[in-house]
């Protein structure tokens, strides 16, 4: 991994966030979360935990969603708790990533409770709009060039791999 390690753990940040946008926007409308009844021991003590992690008295709301699933559950926080931890990326770094991720998806779920976590860990509005313009920015730019077809400038970088994707045959 080397000198990439910082590209991986910001790639983990931008998967794991995508992974619990899609799980709490599919399971909570109107964004309640899907929790009838009581969880398991198994599922309450991971929620504690992830509850923890959070600075809350409950687990955010897209865990509890998951909840009646406690593999689910403890497998998506595994995640979650290694791409959120401090390592060479700080996590205030990290959720503002999740946060420009969650805007650019309009994840219902990701938008507010990423803005909260930057806010908790002590992010100025002034950073916070930083956030939102670098990613504005970048987005329109996207949309630009995908509204007029163009082609990567950096298509060029790595050679075309032939092989066949698993399960298919080249085309």
């Amino acid at each position: 991994m080397g000198e990439d390690a910082l590209w991986y753990e910001a790639a983990m940040t931008v998967g794991i966030t995508n992974a619990l946008n899609v799980a709490a926007d599919g399971l909570m409308p109107a964004g309640r979360p899907l929790l009838a009844g009581t969880v398991s021991a198994q599922a309450q003590a991971v929620l504690d935990e992830i509850a923890a992690f959070y600075g809350g008295s409950e687990a955010p709301a897209a865990f509890r969603a998951i909840a009646i699933d406690p593999g689910y559950l403890a497998d998506v926080w595994g995640a979650a708790r290694r791409a959120f931890t401090d390592n060479r990326l700080t996590r205030r770094l990290k959720e503002a990533l999740a946060f420009a991720v969650s805007l650019t998806t309009r994840s219902a779920f990701g938008t507010p409770f990423h803005l909260a976590e930057l806010r908790r860990l002590g992010v100025s509005e002034g950073g916070v709009m930083e956030v939102v313009g670098v990613t504005q920015m970048f987005s329109s730019y996207t949309k630009i060039a995908d509204t007029l077809q163009l082609e990567s400038d950096m298509r060029d970088i790595a050679p075309v791999d032939p092989s066949p994707a698993p399960g298919g045959q080249p085309q």
